[in-house]
């Protein structure tokens, strides 16, 4: 089940994967695009903690159990960079776990946005959630529950709301 299209919610979803004793990490990033029916694979990764939760990406050349040594065989599947042209992809599926990386890193502050760019792409994000605003629906506050911004103040949500209530 796909979650809510909102910034309100992040979700982990842990699966096991059966690997032999020498496999490279592309073996284990084939197997978790196939899980998630991803084929457009070049934008994604797989991150670990190592021993000081330093965050590194599995290299999928070398063989998994010489890049983790003692760590956990804990892998995050993970955004490794953002396409210049989201129009260009093919698969809608690629666009959906980008766009999932893309509001978890807009609301913890690792990908920095102003104050109107919070608004604007919050605002969007009501407007998918909500649909059309509707006083008898949506009320004088409605966007309260909702998370897009690390810092959310009552100032970005009116802003938010002014700019949800212009769309149609």
């Amino acid at each position: 089940q796909k979650p809510s299209c909102t910034f309100s919610q992040t979700f982990c979803v842990c699966v096991c994967f059966c690997l032999q004793k020498h496999s490279k990490g592309q073996t284990l990033m084939d197997m978790v695009c196939e899980h998630l029916n991803l084929l457009e694979k070049d934008y994604f990764g797989l991150t670990f903690a190592d021993t000081e939760s330093q965050k590194n990406w599995l290299d999928p050349s070398k063989e998994i159990k010489k890049q983790m040594r003692n760590s956990p065989w804990q892998f995050a599947f993970a955004v490794k960079f953002y396409p210049p042209d989201p129009s260009q992809l093919t698969e809608d599926i690629t666009r959906y776990y980008l766009c999932l990386q893309l509001r978890d890193d807009i609301l913890s502050g690792r990908l920095p946005c102003s104050f109107v760019t919070h608004a604007l792409l919050g605002s969007y994000a009501i407007q998918a959630e909500l649909g059309d605003y509707d006083l008898d629906d949506h009320g004088s506050d409605y966007v309260g529950d909702f998370r897009f911004a690390p810092n959310q103040t009552r100032e970005l949500e009116e802003r938010v709301m002014d700019l949800h209530r212009t769309y149609k």
